[in-house]
């Protein structure tokens, strides 16, 4: 039994979901490659297990890594985020991250296919396995809290 069966056939729009939700975040086109060439390879070794939700898993493996790069370009480990992008924009997206990861869990993966992925409400509900009603409802709490902590935060809009 093949169990990468499909893998080819999703391949294409996988790498496409993976690379706009990690350039997004990290803001540079090379390491938005990486990052979704690194989710790639790890779906594909678990393609058994994924191969059922395959696009919400893309989606937040990809985020995963590319919050993990934010963090290691935070720490002064060497690696470059965003290198073409502005400071202003890469304070902006790293106060996205910060905020991202304070999200509930269902609250991020919507957030992150809806708006990051630009996936419709229907689209997001069938790769999360629930209503669009659902969807809605997360959407909206988890864009009252980003809003919220944007207004909180010193120096707020």
């Amino acid at each position: 039994m093949d169990v990468t069966g499909g893998f080819d056939e999703a391949f294409a729009d996988l790498a496409v979901l993976a690379h706009r939700v990690a350039y997004r975040i990290l803001g540079s086109a090379e390491d938005a490659e990486e990052v979704a060439q690194e989710a790639l390879a790890r779906a594909y070794a678990r393609w058994a297990r994924v191969s059922a939700y395959p696009e919400p898993w893309v989606a937040r493996v990809a985020t995963n890594l590319a919050l993990g790069r934010w963090r290691k370009a935070r720490s002064g480990r060497g690696i470059r985020v965003g290198s073409t992008v502005e400071a202003g924009d890469a304070a902006l997206r790293m106060d996205l991250v910060e905020l991202l990861r304070g999200l509930p869990r269902r609250q991020r993966e919507v957030v992150v296919l809806r708006y990051l992925a630009d996936r419709s409400e229907q689209e997001t509900a069938d790769a999360l396995g629930c209503s669009t009603g659902t969807v809605k409802q997360h959407a909206h709490r988890g864009l009252a809290s980003l809003r919220s902590s944007l207004i909180d935060a010193p120096g707020g809009l």
